[in-house]
């Protein structure tokens, strides 16, 4: 019976799947994270399912699911201290920290290290959210963009600005309560940061020709306000953000170690 070995080992070849390109774009961006920022990996899951409970940006945005949100969250801030006037501005400020903070980072290295350009309309992305209400893991319907491919750094940083954090900030200034100004001023600050840890990949000119670009550019290529222009400002040698994110107004929350206000 040995002389059928060929012909199923063929079969079962040819039966295989072979492995598409956003499953190779997901697992080759896995390793990257593996090697430079494994904890990353806990809360940015690529080509997994998604927990039913985990929301898309048009899901979340929704005004009663966004209050339950922000309500839950305000009641684990405020927890020890049940008597204080609760502020939203800090609240909304720290909330957008946890979420733009989970989400960008991963979503830079995947641009800015990848061939293969990640799609990111929101709807490929699930965020499944903490029961204190902030937003505890991103999971990513990995998709290719095809035209992204053939962008420069820069306007794939410009995609990540427009298409992913644009909605999400105005979802959060729609809520009243919080200047726009201000969640952009502490996303600039997060990207400004990664792109330093970023710049043994990336090299310095590059590192610093986006800084420039994106802090110091009033306008995006495509003509749009930058509204990431001087969210952070050259300050003895550094680039330093620009404007308190607020949290120190929140009981129990610790002052950032850089805060503008010491």
């Amino acid at each position: 019976m040995a002389y059928r070995s060929v012909p199923i080992a063929e079969d079962i070849i040819w039966r295989a799947q072979l492995p598409t390109p956003e499953h190779t774009l997901a697992l080759s961006v896995r390793e990257k994270i593996a090697e430079q920022r494994p904890h990353m990996l806990e809360c940015f899951k690529l080509d997994e399912p998604h927990p039913p409970q985990a929301k898309t940006l048009e899901e979340w945005m929704q005004p009663a699911e966004l209050t339950s949100l922000l309500a839950l969250y305000s009641d684990h801030i405020y927890r020890n201290q049940p008597t204080l006037p609760r502020e939203n501005k800090p609240l909304i400020s720290l909330w957008a920290q946890w979420y733009i903070g989970l989400l960008v980072p991963p979503l830079m290295l995947a641009l800015l290290t990848e061939d293969t350009a990640l799609d990111l309309s929101p709807r490929h992305f699930h965020v499944e959210f903490h029961e204190t209400g902030r937003a505890a893991c991103f999971w990513v319907d990995v998709m290719e963009d095809v035209q992204g491919r053939h962008l420069s750094a820069a306007q794939r940083m410009e995609k990540l600005v427009t298409q992913t954090l644009m909605p999400v900030v105005d979802a959060l200034e729609a809520t009243g309560h919080i200047n726009g100004k201000l969640i952009w001023s502490n996303t600039g600050y997060l990207i400004n940061w990664y792109l330093g840890e970023m710049k043994s990949v990336l090299g310095e000119e590059q590192v610093n020709s986006l800084r420039q670009q994106f802090f110091f550019a009033k306008t995006l290529s495509c003509g749009q306000d930058n509204p990431l222009w001087r969210t952070v400002v050259p300050r003895e040698g550094l680039l330093v953000r620009r404007t308190c994110c607020q949290r120190y107004r929140l009981p129990d929350v610790q002052q950032c170690g850089d805060c503008t206000l010491k």
